[in-house]
């Protein structure tokens, strides 16, 4: 798996409220991308809070990861998250995110899953799990809403940039908002 990460703090903050964590497993590799809710240091705390969680229980189902990170949250502002597991052996992906935590698939099978309205350590919502096959050089882009969703429709870009951390750091120079931003892009 090759992974490329762009993450920046709001301007003028020292502190991003956005995080992203990378576990890598014998058989499958976690992939989470969290954004505490505001910005500056209380932003980054929830954020940190919600990936030592989820490294601390990185081989449980995602939904009990979800879960253990919620329980996790209580005492803080709260986050919005996306975890994705791409399981190498069983050549599946699977994915759950809560509130704006976006996903840009470009699959051989198309995959098509979406984060349910809520907040991680204040609102869990009924969250469902999306599975889909996985194939060698399918691209699956993880971004806070630091990063203009238009991106999608930029086939070009999406296209051109073949090397993941190249493709993070063009979305991010592209799309980038004036806020926390961080862009994960896995393939």
């Amino acid at each position: 798996m090759n992974y490329g990460v762009f993450s920046r703090p709001k301007r003028g903050n020292e502190l991003s409220g956005d995080a992203y964590l990378v576990v890598e497993g014998t058989d499958a590799v976690l992939f989470g991308l969290v954004d505490g809710l505001g910005s500056g240091q209380e932003a980054a705390r929830a954020a940190q809070i919600a990936m030592d969680c989820a490294r601390q229980h990185h081989a449980l189902p995602l939904l009990e990861i979800l879960q253990h990170c919620h329980g996790a949250l209580r005492s803080t502002r709260g986050v919005v998250m996306g975890l994705l597991r791409v399981e190498l052996v069983a050549s599946q992906v699977r994915y759950v995110g809560v509130g704006n935590i976006g996903i840009c698939t470009l699959a051989q099978v198309p995959f098509h899953p979406i984060s349910y309205n809520g907040i991680v350590g204040y609102r869990l919502p009924r969250v469902h799990e999306f599975v889909g096959p996985y194939h060698p050089g399918d691209t699956f882009v993880l971004y806070s809403d630091g990063i203009d969703s238009r991106f999608h429709s930029d086939e070009a870009l999406l296209r051109r940039e073949r090397d993941p951390q190249h493709l993070a750091e063009a979305i991010a120079r592209q799309y980038g908002k004036d806020d926390d931003i961080c862009v994960l892009v896995v393939k």
